[in-house]
């Protein structure tokens, strides 16, 4: 049977399932310059332009992906009374259904020797249609639980990578369950005080300036983005200190109409940005960082030797990042704040940090000690062993 690609790697709905495809699919063309690699995306994920922008994936498609929502804080009574999320959840699985036909024919078109499944809805579809189609696939989970669309397929799965130890990941098979890390951007580097202060110059910030990073995810997170425009007149009171907010797509003009009422002297030194494709420059240059607790931006900062403020968004599908905040904080690497306290606590918490260097270095390498910095590469060995190498 002749391969019109050689693999095709599947995520989508978040950054945390999007960007380690490209650091996978790098590693591959890298080891293999002729190795084709394609991405399936969900229909109308913005986000898949993340991946048509990486030169290293030579072809993006996108399936419809139905989307099951379920929210782990709510007694049983309060999901079976709310009947706006059941029929949306109705409605999803006809387009699930759907997107496991396009899918069938998606991979009878491109026929690859293996897949790579990340994460995000699109998973399963994909995963369905592997199976009808007989094409061996391998899941990564990133966080500390197994996300439901792995679920649905785990039993086809030929391997389950993980970011974690397999006790994390009861509901697999633990003879197929192997932790590798999660897999980066290879832009992504140990950062030393030269490095750092590179990067300070390159974006136009004082090289003795002290910079705070706040990122609420791709998509923003609205919470995070109200504490910090409320509290940035009094953390940048001190001259000092510089910030950057990346407040994400979906809600940055309401944050932009806030940030205009700041004083110019504030916004001289608070820069904001819906999103970026320069997130290493960005951390490199920063003191300390403010993050979701996504595991893959923790990797990547982890790499950089990053001091990470955490602030677990608790609504996310079964706590996953809280239990990625318990993992973290039982290894004294990083700080966090609950969502609840962010907007009372950002000022203070940010500024002893950046008041205590020695703090910020033992956070920043207790994070890069606990982050296996190598995923990439072993995750390709992993699908080259299944998918014959080159």
């Amino acid at each position: 049977m002749s391969h019109k690609v050689d693999v095709v790697v599947v995520g989508g709905g978040s950054g945390g399932h999007i960007t380690p495809l490209v650091s996978v699919s790098e590693a591959l063309k890298y080891a293999h310059p002729d190795r084709r690699i394609a991405h399936i995306g969900h229909r109308n994920d913005p986000l898949n332009d993340v991946t048509r922008q990486a030169e290293v994936i030579d072809a993006v498609y996108e399936v419809s992906a139905g989307k099951f929502r379920r929210y782990h804080t709510h007694s049983m009574v309060t999901k079976l009374l709310d009947f706006k999320t059941n029929l949306l959840n109705f409605r999803d699985l006809f387009r699930f259904l759907w997107g496991v036909v396009q899918a069938w024919r998606l991979l009878g078109q491109l026929r690859p020797r293996v897949i790579f499944m990340k994460g995000g809805y699109v998973c399963a579809n994909v995963g369905y249609a592997a199976k009808l189609r007989k094409i061996p696939y391998i899941t990564h989970d990133s966080d500390a639980m197994v996300s439901l669309a792995h679920r649905v397929i785990a039993k086809d799965a030929l391997e389950h990578l993980t970011a974690l130890p397999p006790q994390f990941y009861p509901e697999y098979d633990q003879s197929k369950t192997v932790q590798v890390g999660i897999p980066v951007k290879q832009a992504f580097a140990p950062v030393d005080s030269k490095a750092q202060s590179e990067a300070k110059k390159e974006l136009h910030i004082p090289i003795d300036a002290q910079f705070v990073l706040i990122t609420g995810g791709g998509l923003g997170a609205q919470n995070i983005n109200d504490g910090v425009l409320r509290s940035a007149s009094e953390l940048l009171s001190q001259n000092n200190i510089h910030m950057l907010l990346l407040a994400g797509n979906k809600t940055f003009d309401t944050v932009q109409k806030q940030y205009e009422a700041l004083s110019d002297d504030i916004k001289a030194r608070f820069i904001i940005e819906p999103f970026t494709h320069k997130m290493e420059q960005y951390s490199a240059a920063a003191d300390v960082i403010v993050t979701r607790a996504s595991m893959t931006a923790l990797t990547e900062f982890g790499v950089q030797g990053k001091a990470c403020v955490i602030v677990p968004n608790p609504l996310l599908a079964g706590g996953h990042q809280l239990k990625n905040a318990s993992a973290l904080l039982e290894e004294n690497a990083v700080q966090m704040i609950r969502e609840e306290d962010f907007a009372s606590h950002f000022t203070e918490v940010v500024s002893v940090l950046l008041a205590d260097s020695q703090k910020r270095g033992r956070l920043g390498h207790r994070l890069q000690t606990v982050t296996i910095s190598d995923a990439a590469q072993k995750i390709m060995q992993h699908l080259d062993a299944v998918g014959g190498g080159q």
